[in-house]
């Protein structure tokens, strides 16, 4: 076996769960985090329980929700002008105007 591997497997059997000081990660996060990389198989969280913590720490807003808009509200979600325009009267929305017969050899 690839000497890389024996090593990296020794790490993860002799030595304890650490997180970096960046980026910030919240407590909440850090414990299920740990709780699924649990080396005991006995005592490792499954998935049933994941799932209600993860629904919990989003209730909470423990850690960023990555679905939150909130971030995101100076942001326009219509189109630009010149891709949806509506005409005169008419209730339908057009596209941009399609090039003129022979724009591309004018262009040349």
């Amino acid at each position: 076996m690839d000497e890389r591997i024996m090593c990296l497997h020794s790490k993860i059997k002799s030595q304890a769960l650490e997180f970096p000081d960046q980026p910030d990660i919240a407590e909440d996060l850090k414990d299920l985090i740990t709780r699924m990389l649990d080396k005991n198989p006995e005592s490792r969280i499954m998935v049933p329980e994941i799932k209600i913590l993860v629904k919990t720490m989003i209730r909470k807003r423990s850690f960023g929700n990555p679905f939150d808009c909130s971030r995101r509200e100076e942001r326009s979600l219509s189109a630009p002008g010149n891709l949806l325009r509506k005409q005169g009267s008419e209730d339908s929305l057009q596209g941009p105007d399609p090039p003129l017969a022979g724009e591309e050899e004018v262009l040349l």
